[in-house]
């Protein structure tokens, strides 16, 4: 099969445009550098944050490597017209909507589709964003359109070691050599298509590596566990100018005081309301961040996401953020 006719590449998402590379020391700043993702996060750590992303256009899609040095919280959907395959690294570790990962582990999402992520620090993986279609005719051209298909939703999967950490390993060189030579992916079609080809192969081989029985559900606990913190998440998003009583949020998840704890916990590492607190300075942040200078005050932001005692909250920003909120809302010019 050789590469399909050229077409305007000023019309595709600009991952499928040209290579790139970003270091992200904002959490509110991860979706701006993206356009095949929408990703929401909350850093869970104290340590300065960091995320490094790497993505590189092939003729028909595109890789993307990302790492991280802090533990974090991401609200991912897949960009409607593409599906996702993520490999992980040798020290990944987190979770899926509750479901454990661990290093090599594989995750797909089918178009659209949506999870939360927690990942713990030092966490890399590589992905590659692919319009259902391509995977579809790959399938057929290796004659398996009958038996076999490709996993849709969010979804983790384990496939032999040996064989994700070769997957993993080959998406590594081909952003490495992305990153020291631009141009090769950037100017020639031929370099796209064959980093596909051998790519492409390579992911469909580690998916076929799977167990047969992968789709048995083994982590029923952290899966409802991860929709109690979903649902006291958006409780506390959708409150108008406060901040949530631990007693609401039992009654809006339908569970005891004990359960939350362990729930927040488990997947987030820290107390309910130590997790919704962080979770709306983070919101503050945002507002400030997009908001221009003379449009609104701190003070009314601080008020708008439930924070009433202005000196705690502009320590608790600055402890979170590296600096104070009104630096945060200097930064966008009136205009």
């Amino acid at each position: 099969m050789n590469p399909s006719t050229e077409i305007s590449r000023r019309d595709l998402p600009k991952e499928q445009r040209e290579v790139s590379v970003v270091h992200i020391t904002d959490p509110l700043a991860v979706g701006d550098s993206v356009e095949v993702l929408d990703q929401d996060v909350v850093s869970l750590s104290t340590k300065d944050f960091e995320i490094k992303r790497v993505t590189v256009p092939l003729e028909e899609c595109c890789l993307m490597y990302q790492w991280t040095n802090a533990r974090l919280r991401t609200r991912t959907q897949v960009h409607k017209d593409f599906e996702a395959c993520t490999v992980l690294g040798p020290k990944a570790h987190g979770s899926l909507d509750g479901a454990e990962l661990q290093p090599y582990a594989l995750m797909t999402a089918g178009p659209g589709a949506h999870g939360e992520i927690i990942v713990d620090s030092d966490y890399e993986s590589i992905s590659l964003l692919v319009p259902p279609q391509v995977l579809e005719q790959h399938l057929a051209l290796r004659g398996r359109t009958m038996g076999f298909a490709m996993p849709h939703g969010g979804e983790v999967l384990h496939p032999a070691v040996n064989r994700a950490r070769e997957h993993f390993e080959l998406g590594v060189r081909i952003a490495d050599a992305a990153e020291q030579a631009p141009e090769i992916f950037n100017d020639s079609r031929w370099a796209r298509y064959g980093a596909q080809v051998e790519f492409m192969d390579s992911l469909l081989a580690t998916i076929e590596s799977c167990s047969p029985d992968e789709h048995i559900d083994t982590d029923k606990k952290g899966r409802t566990y991860s929709q109690i913190v979903r649902t006291c998440e958006d409780f506390t998003l959708n409150l108008d100018d406060c901040r949530p009583y631990l007693s609401e949020l039992c009654a809006t998840a339908n569970v005891s005081k004990r359960t939350l704890q362990y729930a927040f916990h488990d997947i987030m590492g820290m107390s309910p309301l130590t997790y919704l607190h962080r979770l709306r300075l983070h919101r503050a942040r945002d507002e400030l961040r997009k908001a221009k200078s003379g449009s609104t005050t701190v003070t009314d932001v601080a008020l708008n996401w439930g924070f009433w005692h202005f000196g705690e909250f502009s320590r608790a920003y600055k402890n979170c953020f590296g600096e104070v909120p009104s630096r945060t809302l200097r930064q966008n010019p009136s205009d």
